[in-house]
């Protein structure tokens, strides 16, 4: 499995470290692979037939940077038009998002793009947007290509990787991404409300940072 970025995290339960948490949510169409992509960062596994989200599903899982661990509150949302209604719900709020399209699929890729017009026009307007090529073990039935995905996150200000959460080739290191580029102080936050609590040593928990 590929590193998470500082791998050993070696200083996680230092009194000096400080814990940044925030809302992550995961849209895209249906049976793009956002759930496979949640299961690999936060469990670190891969299921072949991944059942469909109904609504949203929550986890959380954490990444450390340097002094710092940033844990992600992660809304995994349904993509199935019927649902659609409901992802304000699951994005509002949000200090990131991660737009998930299939590399073998172009429509899906098309709805990754409406996905992040809306997210510009209604979301927080500080949010860190990654878009994500997901199926990357699919290459060969590729129908998006890399240049065309890349420029468009280009144009758009967004992160970019094509992910595979079948080989787990950059799952850890999207997540680590829009980790580096979040905020990590009250000053850097909009709203004047603080993302960075203490961390208690002894409140870590098997799927901390420090496991």
């Amino acid at each position: 499995m590929a590193s998470r970025g500082s791998a050993s995290r070696p200083n996680c339960q230092t009194a000096t470290n400080k814990m940044c948490q925030f809302k992550l949510v995961l849209l895209g169409e249906s049976a793009v692979g956002k759930s496979s992509l949640v299961l690999r960062f936060v469990k670190g596994q891969f299921h072949e037939f991944q059942e469909s989200t109904i609504g949203a599903a929550f986890l959380t899982q954490t990444v450390s940077l340097d002094d710092t661990t940033v844990k992600f509150e992660i809304w995994d949302t349904a993509g199935q038009e019927r649902y659609h209604s409901l992802a304000p719900m699951y994005y509002r709020g949000a200090q990131a998002a991660i737009v998930v399209y299939d590399i073998t699929n172009l429509d899906s890729f098309a709805r990754a793009k409406t996905w992040v017009k809306e997210l510009q026009r209604q979301a927080n307007p500080t949010i860190v947007i990654a878009l994500s090529g997901n199926k990357a073990d699919l290459a060969s039935q590729r129908m998006v290509e890399f240049e065309e995905a890349q420029g468009y996150a280009e144009e758009n200000g967004l992160l970019f990787m094509e992910t595979s959460a079948k080989t787990a080739m950059n799952v850890n290191e999207v997540f680590l991404a829009i980790a580096k580029k979040l905020p990590k102080n009250e000053q850097q936050n909009p709203g004047g409300k603080s993302n960075v609590v203490p961390i208690d040593p002894t409140s870590q928990t098997s799927s901390s940072c420090c496991n």
